[in-house]
């Protein structure tokens, strides 16, 4: 006999749990805002105090927010601590298989363990190779430098298993920060060999960018459509039409970037195959400029922002498909004697359980419909965890100013990835894979529920209909709002990844200087600039700085 109503310590546990659940958005969402607003020891406390910390099955996302910390700090070392734990969890969840997802019918994703979305796995291999290289600019010490590069070499063989492990085939397969920050990695060793691999991932980047770059909206104005055509094209093993990659601005001045690095490097390394490439690419006059003059020492890498929350998004199943995924033997007896038609007439008439009108996610650029918004039968609303909207990148100008605070030079500042885009894609596509799967676990938690009250309303009709509808009632909207409180969607994330990277390159004699920022619009006004720091340059020797824009 199925019991008539959840048992009373179980919803009280649901509701605890949702509650920790609150809490710990809104500690994250203060450290956030504290880590924004570079007040680094108070955002030190509010972590070492929050749920997160006591979270043992949130290890991963612990070490990545300590180390993204520990660097804006500039406590390199104990950043390395942190990401360096980090990618080894990394490992064991998903390389070596050590650790295999289990979810229980009655845990969510939310409470299971932190793996991380794909994009959050990719860059912590990018936080370790800079910290690593930021202690190497004070150090000195060449085992440093060959940390970052190693750890450069670990996040390509990420994406190579990923490629070829991944159950479901995503577009996010390779990413434009690893061949870009990568090879510049490589190039400041000033060792030929390591400059022949820059070379080829500076070209691997191109190629990235004039295929799957259409993927996003940063570079390609027409990206929803680019997506559905890649999505047919994979599947028949061609290539998507060029007239779905409309370029952008932003494409335009990443591949003017990318044609620099690839003719500065072949002239300097490989000078016979310079007039190749210089037909091959067609350089516009002002990069070519700039390939003859004279080589590049200072590269300015820019992190901006914060990367948009993840949040739960609505969702509808049919209450009769998952029927049939009923495995409580005394639940599924009760539903064999009185039929399926009978359940959701009930759930319909006594339980007021019509169709569920819960608007959709958005529009997807998927062509699969996962949505099922047009359920006509009793349908189960639950939530998956999608990305907020992403707010629109600014137009910049980089500034070098002398140690007065006169204006030197003004370069461009290209986009090399918009993470918030990255991360819509990577979970677009996991609702597609996770929508019937999650769908059917909570739709199955409902029917029990309605078993349950089912079961209350027989056992009370001789008292009248209004009483056995009533109890019948209560018994379920207990049971549901236990449900719900379970099945919020996993929203844990990232918090401080940055939105955007972007990079540039040039050459500065020795000295002193500032670096600022401005909004292309009031690129001639000095008041309007934002000093984002100041750097040291030493003539002979290239180096990599890199700043942080939390706001503008």
């Amino acid at each position: 006999m199925v019991k008539p109503s959840l048992n009373l310590l179980f919803l009280s546990l649901l509701l605890v749990l949702g509650a920790c659940a609150s809490k710990s958005k809104d500690q994250m969402r203060a450290f956030r805002e504290a880590y924004a607003a570079g007040e680094f020891s108070k955002a030190s406390e509010i972590l070492k105090e929050s749920e997160l910390k006591k979270d043992k099955k949130s290890v991963l996302l612990l070490n990545l927010e300590e180390g993204s910390l520990f660097l804006a700090q500039g406590n390199e070392s104990a950043a390395i601590v942190s990401f360096q734990t980090a990618i080894e969890l990394i490992d064991q969840l998903y390389t070596k298989k050590i650790s295999a997802k289990v979810a229980s019918f009655l845990v969510n994703d939310a409470s299971d363990v932190f793996y991380g979305a794909s994009y959050e796995r990719s860059f912590a291999h990018y936080f370790l190779s800079k910290a690593y290289y930021s202690r190497y600019l004070k150090t000195q010490n060449k085992l440093d430098l060959q940390g970052a590069r190693g750890t450069i070499l670990a996040w390509d063989s990420y994406f190579s298993q990923l490629q070829r492990s991944a159950a479901v085939k995503t577009i996010y397969q390779n990413d434009l920060m690893l061949k870009i920050f990568g090879a510049e990695i490589h190039e400041v060793s000033e060792i030929r060999s390591d400059k022949q691999i820059s070379l080829q991932l500076y070209k691997d980047a191109l190629g990235i960018l004039e295929t799957m770059g259409g993927a996003f909206s940063v570079f390609n104005t027409n990206s929803k459509d680019f997506v559905k055509d890649l999505e047919n094209s994979l599947s028949e093993g061609s290539k998507p039409s060029s007239k779905a990659y409309v370029s952008t601005l932003a494409q335009h001045d990443l591949t003017n970037f990318l044609h620099y690095k690839i003719l500065a490097l072949t002239r300097e390394i490989r000078n016979t195959d310079f007039n190749v490439q210089l037909k091959a690419l067609k350089p516009i006059p002002e990069t070519l400029k700039k390939v003859n003059g004279p080589k590049g020492n200072v590269v300015i890498v820019l992190e901006e922002g914060f990367i948009p929350q993840k949040i739960g998004k609505p969702f509808n199943i049919g209450l009769k498909g998952a029927v049939d995924s009923v495995e409580n033997p005394a639940a599924k007896a009760f539903i064999e004697t009185v039929g399926g038609a009978v359940l959701t007439a009930f759930a319909m008439n006594t339980l007021g359980m019509g169709p569920t009108n819960s608007t959709g996610p958005g529009s997807f650029v998927f062509a699969v419909d996962v949505m099922h918004a047009g359920v006509k039968e009793v349908a189960i609303a639950f939530e998956l965890p999608m990305i907020d909207s992403s707010p629109k990148l600014n137009d910049y100008k980089l500034f070098i100013l002398d140690e007065t605070g006169k204006v030197l030079q003004e370069e461009p500042l290209a986009i090399i990835s918009e993470n918030g885009e990255i991360a819509k894609l990577v979970l677009e596509e996991d609702v597609v894979s996770r929508y019937v799967k999650t769908g059917t676990r909570v739709a199955v938690k409902h029917i029990l529920a309605i078993v349950a009250a089912m079961q209350i309303h027989d056992r009370l009709k001789e008292s009248g209909s209004f009483i056995a509808g009533a109890a019948a009632m209560a018994t379920y909207v207990a049971a549901s709002k236990g449900i719900e409180a379970m099945e919020k969607a996993d929203t844990r994330h990232w918090t401080t990844l940055p939105q955007a990277f972007r990079m540039m390159e040039l050459n500065l004699p020795s000295g002193n200087y500032q670096i600022a920022l401005a909004l292309k619009n009031n690129a001639q006004d000095p008041s309007k600039m934002k000093v984002l720091g100041n750097i040291k340059v030493i003539e002979s020797a290239k180096a990599i700085h890199t700043f942080k824009l939390t706001s503008f």
